[in-house]
């Protein structure tokens, strides 16, 4: 995790919030039943929500209501879902690099004992995850918040190409270890600067549009990275860009985190991605 200057003492609060390791939580998981793994940061960890209100549960609900598990042609494929488990691996304050570290290997360890073996009804059916937003924030507002300047934008292009070498290592990694039927999901963020302290900032709010989605100098922003990365891995993604307004945001001091309305935009998101 990179260390937070003090022109970023707030926003580097909310970033660093839950940060740890990820533990091995699939001890309890029931033999011949199939599984979603979350994997993620803060958005997957659901900071910002009240409990049981995240994305990742209220996803997991509506899954085992409306999702059809593979295999698809079986007759009760779509049954099977109803005892969908769920293997939740998010921490606050991940990144791509410490996701690879802490949270894929026990994903893959999952993957490996579920998917190679020959129950098929046993499977990881569905895979989700939110990373990017916690590689990129706190580099870019450090060269970036006193204007849209050369070296802001050849610090957008250095992190995001970063960023587009990591992602390629974990989606790479997570189809690999999936298999070809497993559906992979990634989430994109949205923008909420204009509802936190930084609004008050001259061109911050214009700063994080064109980090999420490029525009002017920036060709390509963190949410096309996720695109081109996704399509190569045939792993789809879920956009929320553009859907929360103010309401759905935490706002005051916290410069990232949706409320319980905006993770219920976010699940909707993901179960038009998922076909459910």
């Amino acid at each position: 995790m990179r260390r937070c200057g003090l022109a970023l003492l707030v926003m580097c609060a909310v970033l660093l919030v839950g940060t740890g390791t990820a533990a091995a939580k699939t001890g309890g998981l029931v033999p011949g039943q199939p599984v979603m793994i979350a994997l993620g940061d803060s958005w997957a960890a659901g900071v910002g929500a009240t409990a049981g209100n995240g994305y990742v549960p209220q996803l997991h609900s509506a899954l085992q209501k409306r999702y059809g598990c593979l295999p698809a042609r079986a007759e009760r494929a779509a049954d099977k879902c109803k005892r969908l488990q769920l293997v939740d691996l998010a921490l606050g304050g991940a990144t791509t690099p410490s996701l690879i570290a802490g949270q894929l290997p026990t994903a893959a360890s999952l993957l490996a004992d579920r998917n190679g073996d020959r129950n098929p009804r046993n499977d990881v059916e569905v895979i989700t995850l939110h990373v990017g937003g916690n590689d990129v924030t706190g580099p870019i507002i450090a060269a970036c918040l006193g204007g849209l300047t050369a070296g802001c934008v050849a610090t957008i292009q250095a992190e995001l190409t970063t960023y587009r070498a990591d992602l390629e290592t974990l989606l790479s990694a997570l189809r690999s270890a999936a298999g070809a039927d497993t559906a992979i999901v990634i989430g994109t963020y949205d923008n909420p600067i204009a509802t936190c302290t930084l609004g008050a900032v001259p061109g911050a709010v214009l700063l994080g549009a064109l980090t999420l989605e490029g525009g002017g100098p920036i060709a390509a922003g963190l949410h096309d990275v996720m695109r081109h990365v996704a399509a190569e891995h045939d792993v789809l993604v879920a956009s929320v860009y553009g859907e929360l307004v103010a309401a759905d945001w935490v706002g005051g001091n916290d410069c990232l985190h949706p409320r319980d309305s905006g993770y219920a935009k976010v699940v909707a998101a993901f179960l038009e991605t998922l076909g459910a």
